[in-house]
């Protein structure tokens, strides 16, 4: 019966998710272009797409925390998705500025509510042997979704104008909204035991968590190496269509591109999920940090939009194996009453990273070029994948240790 739940479960939000990044990465992809059609600067644009990170990286383990409340975690999620359709629909109609700076903001706050929530889900109703390929199979619909958003808002942006890809994004995520809403139901105990947890008292705040743990297992060292990571590579992958578009790529190519980059993601993430239960997390994150530096260095080296689809091979596996064992590591270090704030926690080093990264590219972009630009961006991987290789403390046996003490 349990795992008829987690089947029904993991393919309705999973789906739930998928229509939500169609419209997200649409965005993400188009939204730079939209901003320059209106008139907007390099700058300014950098700080759109820093003012989603921004908001994210406070809100990711606010509302992770929240999400260990029994009762909330569902709720939550849909909450999200709803919210991020009406913003999506909303940015079409945007005219200025400081509309999008806003938009992005509260966009952000609406993501933050369905992804570690979604992934918390995931990991607590998946068993231990299984849980990396199910964080695959959930991650792959993630990427299918983003690589869909990419290939027909490329269409649409060409055939009826950039605006339509806003329209198009929220229409779709109603249809994934109630697909996940649908599902949702039949987790009635919410993932957590009500009757054990629900009565405890949760603390929302992260200074709770102990300082040594956080060493010991390697979370604080994870969400340090992501951090960089993100960092250089949300800095060239913001300003991607840009540059692409003074390669002499037109819009229905970019999107092409970046769809490709998810095709290969939608195979590659069970299979990362399957290696990470089979040869450890740390050693899939490792060649996932170093494979974005290799990507993002080649990046900055191609002259023709062609050249492109070889680097996002690269970039396909960095992403695929950084998200899903590093999901899957902080499901197996997390005690169950802390899994939503921990997951959280990695979140927000990706946003943070995601802050500083377009806000970086955007000012050196004005000082010198893109090319030197996603050059300088290069230095943020190679530093993380350096951090990887100190990931510190075994990934079993913290996980084992902290259940233990916490039974």
């Amino acid at each position: 019966m349990c795992d008829h739940i987690l089947r029904i479960v993991l393919v309705g939000l999973s789906f739930g998710v998928f229509c939500a990044n169609i419209g997200f990465l649409a965005t993400v992809t188009f939204v730079p272009l939209f901003a320059q059609s209106l008139g907007i600067g390099m700058t300014e644009i950098g700080f759109i797409m820093g003012m989603y990170f921004i908001v994210a990286t406070i809100m990711m383990v606010t509302v992770g925390s929240l999400s260990d409340v029994g009762g909330l975690r569902n709720i939550i999620i849909i909450i999200g998705l709803a919210g991020s359709a009406v913003i999506y629909w909303l940015i079409g109609i945007s005219t200025t500025y400081p509309q999008l700076l806003i938009l992005a903001g509260l966009l952000a706050a609406a993501d933050s509510a369905y992804r570690p929530t979604s992934v918390a889900v995931i990991a607590q109703l998946s068993s231990r042997p299984t849980m990396g390929r199910n964080i695959g199979i959930f991650n792959a619909f993630i990427a299918g979704g983003m690589g869909v958003g990419c290939l027909i808002g490329g269409q649409i942006a060409d055939k009826f104008g950039l605006s339509s890809v806003f329209t198009m994004s929220a229409l779709i995520l109603v249809i994934g909204t109630l697909s996940s809403m649908t599902s949702l139901k039949l987790d009635k105990k919410n993932i957590f035991n009500s009757k054990s947890r629900s009565r405890k008292k949760i603390n929302l705040n992260l200074l709770s968590m102990q300082r040594e743990y956080l060493v010991t297992s390697g979370l604080l060292l994870l969400c340090v190496s992501i951090f960089f990571r993100n960092a250089g590579f949300r800095g060239i992958t913001s300003f991607l269509p840009i540059y692409l578009t003074n390669l002499g790529a037109e819009n229905s190519l970019i999107g092409l591109i970046i769809a490709f980059n998810f095709a290969v993601q939608i195979v590659l993430m069970p299979s990362m999920g399957w290696m990470s239960d089979r040869i450890g997390r740390k050693r899939i994150l490792s060649l996932g940090m170093f494979a974005t530096f290799l990507a993002t260095f080649m990046l900055s080296i191609v002259n023709d939009p062609l050249e492109v689809f070889g680097i996002e091979l690269a970039v396909a596996f960095s992403w695929a194996s950084l998200l899903v064992a590093s999901n899957a590591f902080v499901a197996d270090i997390s005690p169950p009453e802390r899994i939503g704030s921990m997951m959280g926690l990695v979140f927000t080093s990706m946003n943070l990273g995601g802050v500083i990264g377009p806000i970086v590219a955007g000012i050196t972009s004005e000082m010198f070029n893109l090319r030197v630009t996603f050059q300088i961006l290069s230095i943020f991987p190679l530093i993380a994948f350096i951090l990887s290789l100190k990931l510190i403390g075994n990934t079993k046996d913290s996980s084992r240790i902290e259940h233990k003490s916490n039974n």
